[in-house]
């Protein structure tokens, strides 16, 4: 008897935890976007000043960042410092991975990330500011949707995975 109150008791426990790690997901996803936007406003005042070089802005982002985007500038930053790798769209391919595996965005956030990084440096400052404007707009955007993502797809996961722990322990017992 003890051991099927333990068994009840750990399946529970189990699909709690697991909805609480899909809510998770939720709202980290919702914080990487909110530092994403921080971090391309960075960018943004960098390039608006002019003295720094594609390369510098994505090597002082990453040194002030402690988020899971620093190392992508960082890997940035030394791909455009060596030589060998070759032209911004093959550093950028190589290190869009790193956004992929590390984050919990959405291929349309990382989408937007990649159409922005591809495109600075071959325009004007104004355009490029521009550039980054309508990136962060879009991705306020997905801000909203990630906050109703929360509220509605979170909480739901978080309740459902439980309450189906709890029906298995109904019918297994």
């Amino acid at each position: 008897m003890q051991i099927k109150i333990m068994l009840i008791g750990f399946l529970i426990g189990s699909s709690y935890l697991i909805g609480e790690y899909i809510y998770k997901m939720y709202v980290s996803r919702h914080r990487q976007i909110n530092d994403l936007i921080r971090i391309l406003e960075i960018i943004r005042m960098d390039l608006s000043f002019g003295m720094y070089t594609l390369e510098e802005i994505f090597d002082r982002v990453g040194d002030k960042d402690s988020s899971v985007y620093s190392r992508f500038f960082k890997s940035m930053s030394y791909g455009l410092k060596s030589d060998d790798i070759g032209t911004l769209d093959d550093i950028l391919t190589s290190n869009i991975v790193i956004l992929n595996k590390d984050t919990y965005l959405a291929s349309k956030e990382v989408d937007e990330v990649n159409k922005l990084i591809a495109t600075l440096g071959k325009s004007d400052v104004e355009s490029q500011q521009r550039m980054i404007d309508l990136t962060i707009e879009n991705l306020k955007k997905h801000t909203s949707e990630t906050k109703e993502d929360i509220t509605k797809k979170g909480v739901l996961y978080k309740k459902l995975v439980t309450f189906v722990g709890i029906g298995v322990c109904i019918v297994l017992f």
